[in-house]
């Protein structure tokens, strides 16, 4: 359990240095850490076999809670109305929380999570992140509702596909969530 709990918090400490350094790539430490932890869980635990559909959610979803800790990030510092900026503090506080739930599935299950959102993501991130003003309000904004729509279609193909129990719950509980975060995310688009 003990071993779990350092590989929860190698996992979380990275997700964290993209809050503080959204530009900032994992440090080979932090990878190098998270991977040696979860080498001493599977050889204590053993690797408990999840179908495709499963590891490939629980990849793809933790991607993207990584992209929108640093996409609130981005947000917090860098918008300029004020929906943006609370959005941007929730999507923060809630990725946060749903990526521990993820780790805390795959963990046990002996799964290696990627260190950085995708390689689009980054790009996107980092497209929008170069404007200013009411541009990168709206840019962001635009960017949060078609990656949150994208969400919930990664959630539903889980629920339709999955085969784990537990991964089929991370998507069920997810889907409030982020369809709060696009409901959000539509109304500021009128506002800002």
């Amino acid at each position: 359990m003990r071993k779990i709990r350092l590989l929860l918090a190698a996992g979380m400490a990275s997700a964290l240095a993209l809050t503080t350094a959204p530009a900032a790539q994992a440090s080979p430490q932090t990878a190098l850490a998270s991977a040696s932890a979860l080498s001493e869980v599977r050889a204590q635990h053993g690797t408990r076999q999840l179908s495709a559909q499963d590891l490939a959610f629980l990849r793809a979803s933790h991607q993207g809670n990584l992209a929108e800790i640093w996409a609130g990030s981005t947000a917090q510092v860098k918008g300029q109305c004020a929906d943006v900026r609370h959005l941007g503090a929730m999507l923060v506080r809630d990725h946060l929380r749903l990526d521990a739930n993820g780790f805390a599935v795959a963990v046990p299950h002996g799964v290696l999570l990627p260190m950085a959102p995708t390689a689009q993501q980054r790009g996107e991130l980092k497209e929008v992140a170069a404007k200013s003003g009411r541009e990168f309000d709206l840019a962001w904004l635009r960017m949060q509702v078609e990656a949150h729509i994208a969400t919930l279609e990664l959630g539903q193909r889980q629920l339709e596909l999955g085969h784990s129990p537990e991964v089929k719950r991370l998507a069920r509980e997810a889907a409030p969530v982020i369809q709060h975060h696009l409901d959000r995310a539509r109304a500021a688009l009128i506002t800002c």
